[in-house]
């Protein structure tokens, strides 16, 4: 008896349940799954590189505050709106 190797069921786990899919079938599903996964792993890496942005700007406007203390205006405004977005 020869067994079609398209024709064998696989489990795949979604959650806590498992799922039998052919073997063809699942080779879709996780294509899929990592392509949503490097697309949600983008939007992160853009999120990080925005937040580390915002605070090297914060760094500098610590050590200006530091350094020079209420002789300088740091425009407020902008700490606000970087603060608000993240």
């Amino acid at each position: 008896m020869l067994i079609d190797d398209d024709c064998l069921m696989v489990p795949y786990q979604i959650g806590d349940v498992f799922i039998s899919h052919s073997q063809e079938g699942k080779q879709e599903m996780l294509e899929e799954a990592k392509e949503n996964l490097k697309e949600e792993i983008d939007a992160l890496e853009s999120i990080v590189e925005s937040i580390q942005r915002a605070l090297a700007d914060l760094r500098v406007q610590l050590y200006l505050y530091v350094k020079f203390g209420s002789k300088i205006n740091l425009e407020a405004d902008k700490v606000k709106y970087f603060i608000s977005h993240f």
